[in-house]
């Protein structure tokens, strides 16, 4: 999950349900001599579901995201 700030992940246990969503933010901006040429912002969300062989004990599970990379 490159570029997506870890407070914009959520992880849901449903089960053996595991669904994760993230809000992805980008801006670019194009400056010459003080003034912004051109600007462009990206807002949009991205969602994945699946599901496991056994039910998931939600008190022992764990969640790590360091480098772009979200372990579960």
């Amino acid at each position: 999950m490159p570029g997506v700030a870890k407070d914009d992940i959520r992880v849901d246990v449903d089960g053996n349900l595991v669904s994760i969503a993230a809000e992805v933010r980008r801006e670019k901006k194009d400056e010459k001599d003080g003034k912004v040429l051109r600007s462009e912002r990206y807002v949009g969300t991205m969602t994945r579901a699946f599901t496991l062989p056994m039910d998931v004990d939600v008190n022992h599970a764990e969640a790590k995201y360091a480098d772009g990379v979200l372990l579960l």
